[in-house]
């Protein structure tokens, strides 16, 4: 009765956590509305579920997206500067308009030859999660334990592992560190499936894309508010992009240094916000979700990596080991990893875009910069074969599939049973 009450526990709290309003998010802080933009926040649970009496956690599986960054090209940051610009020579700005021009100029100057790179706060967020992962579970980190750490061959990926490597050997200089990058590693830490991909941009998903940007009206108040001449606006600037535009530019701002100093959301109103998040949060969904009009399929992009996360948790048990593997890469592969694994019911499947927020699906707490997925697991003794895991989404407690064995502990057993029948389903 205990556990079953426990279970029931652990899935009000993932149903009343996902209804938790996005409206209402945005309300405490804009932020929220960059979707994958967002810098990574503090967890929200400030100490977690005690282990099973008599268990001790010895091995941590995890995948990390790389912290903070610049964005990953000049033309994000050039492209409303010149269309503002141009209207400036022409005499066509309102007073806010050239404000806003005169701050995009600032702001590209700042970014350059900095595109996609990591920033100062990219890297505090890696080395403030891996202090939190070794205070939370200290018996891992003690001695010689083997540390393996690799990453994608991106540089902002590489830095990412760095700076966590860096604060774990604060922590203890004995841990057996290996740690690599190669694009030999790239068929598990960042698979690109052309058969996936093309079933991301078929007709049905673009037409359900191009759905969620139509209810988006043209915001006729922002042009407004930045040019002084209607015709102008009509025959010489497109309004939706510029709109988009500013609003990606705005979003970066929270992750550099810059962004103390200077914003860019101030120009909307938090309806107008709230409508373009929307609109990102079914491009994720559509391309990289559960969605049911590509097949649903997907999350299974990621398949070689979960299947390797299996392997070598399997490794560890079978070896007795205490040891930890970490890996760096991108939000396109956590975002269909959680899906994949339904984490918190983010395999969520539909072919309404209007469910999304109702049911819980909502980008921002999946993927900012620096999310993160880690498996922490339990045993009583190095002879114990009966492993017992939890899983936390960027150090939050989560659900799966599965029954509980206590809490949110689930039996990996279970876990290794469950989703190797899943990913033998699936037909390449």
């Amino acid at each position: 009765m205990r556990k079953m009450l426990l279970a029931f526990i652990s899935v009000v709290f993932a149903v009343s956590s996902g209804a938790q309003s996005v409206l209402d998010d945005i309300h405490r802080n804009v932020l929220y509305t960059a979707s994958n933009y967002m810098a990574y926040p503090s967890p929200s649970a400030r100490s977690l579920t005690p282990a099973p009496k008599g268990m001790t956690p010895f091995y941590i599986s995890h995948y990390g997206r790389h912290g903070s960054r610049w964005h990953s090209k000049p033309s994000m940051y050039d492209q409303p500067y010149q269309t503002l610009a141009k209207a400036d020579s022409l005499g066509k700005l309102t007073p806010l308009g050239r404000e806003v021009m005169l701050k995009l100029d600032t702001i590209r100057h700042d970014a350059e030859n900095r595109w996609g790179e990591l920033t100062p706060l990219g890297a505090q967020q890696q080395r403030q999660i891996a202090q939190r992962m070794v205070e939370r579970f200290p018996e891992v980190f003690t001695g010689n334990t083997p540390v393996s750490a690799r990453s994608t061959s991106v540089g902002r990926c590489i830095l990412s592992m760095e700076n966590f490597l860096l604060q774990l050997q604060r922590h203890n200089p004995h841990l057996a560190i290996y740690h690599n990058a190669t694009r030999r590693d790239q068929d598990y830490l960042n698979l690109q499936d052309k058969k996936l991909m093309a079933l991301r941009k078929n007709e049905a998903s673009q037409q359900l894309y191009d759905k969620s940007i139509r209810a988006y009206e043209r915001n006729e108040r922002l042009m407004r508010s930045l040019f002084n001449d209607t015709a102008y606006v009509s025959q010489h600037v497109n309004a939706t992009d510029l709109d988009f535009q500013l609003v990606l530019v705005a979003a970066i701002m929270q992750n550099v240094e810059l962004g103390k100093r200077i914003s860019l959301f101030d120009i909307y109103t938090e309806d107008e916000l709230y409508r373009l998040w929307k609109i990102g949060n079914a491009r994720w969904y559509i391309g990289w979700g559960g969605c049911s009009v590509n097949g649903g399929v997907q999350p299974y992009m990621q398949r070689s990596l979960l299947r390797r996360m299996i392997d070598e948790t399997d490794g560890c048990i079978r070896r007795s080991e205490t040891r930890v593997d970490l890996r760096f890469g991108h939000e396109t592969v956590l975002l269909p990893l959680v899906c994949l694994l339904d984490v918190d019911g983010y395999g969520l499947a539909t072919d309404n875009i209007d469910e999304l927020e109702p049911r819980g699906w909502v980008n921002y707490r999946i993927f900012p910069m620096s999310g993160n997925l880690q498996l922490v697991f339990y045993r009583h003794d190095k002879n114990d074969k009966d492993v017992l895991f939890k899983v936390l989404l960027n150090e939050n407690e989560a659900t799966l599939p599965l029954t509980p064995v206590e809490g949110p502990y689930y039996r990996w057993s279970d876990f290794r049973k469950y989703y190797l029948q899943k990913l033998d389903a699936y037909e390449e």
